[in-house]
């Protein structure tokens, strides 16, 4: 009864989404996120490369990585339809997706990515966050996701961002480096 009443409430928020905040804009935008997405996060890998902050972009590169390992294999055994399965009304606005609906992988690999940055550039969150917050909604609006799919997509990708922070804090050695030390600093033999 419960999980009924949530999933007319989530096809109900779908169709608000995908039918009634119809614009050209978003209909322009939107469904180019489905690739920009991907370039996007690696190019930022890439940019921390550039910028001399390696262990950044492996963290990064690892947490995403990571992130896929746990989310896809949710997917499969949930195995929610996608809402053009099952409501004939959709309004589809790219490819069809090859795997099912719940968690969306998009926004998972978005916040996941946005909480790994946020913790070593704060003044960068605001900006990743915001982007995240539009892949999440051009998700539902190009008619692959429900709310209901983006929601546990951020919550899945906050928990496993916080989680690969707490382990790359445990191995200092691998992800971040120690101070140099000068010459003055070093201990006399």
């Amino acid at each position: 009864m419960i999980l009924e009443y949530l999933e007319s409430v989530d096809s109900a928020a779908f169709l608000y989404i995908n039918h009634d905040l119809t614009n050209p804009l978003f209909d322009a935008v939107f469904p180019a996120l489905r690739w920009f997405t991907y370039v996007f996060w690696f190019l930022l890998i890439v940019y921390f490369w550039m910028k001399n902050e390696r262990k950044l972009a492996l963290l990064l590169a690892v947490s995403i990585g990571v992130g896929a390992l746990v989310t896809y294999p949710i997917k499969f055994i949930i195995d929610r339809a996608r809402p053009y399965d099952v409501i004939d009304s959709t309004r589809l606005l790219t490819p069809t997706e090859f795997d099912p609906s719940f968690p969306s992988g998009h926004v998972e690999m978005s916040f996941l990515a946005s909480t790994v940055v946020s913790r070593f550039h704060p003044e960068y969150g605001k900006y990743l966050y915001a982007f995240s917050f539009v892949v999440a909604l051009s998700r539902v609006y190009v008619g692959v996701h429900y709310p209901g799919d983006v929601i546990a997509g951020i919550i899945v990708g906050i928990v496993i961002g916080k989680l690969m922070i707490k382990v790359a804090e445990r191995n200092r050695n691998i992800f971040f480096e120690d101070p140099p030390v000068s010459e003055f600093e070093k201990p006399m033999p």
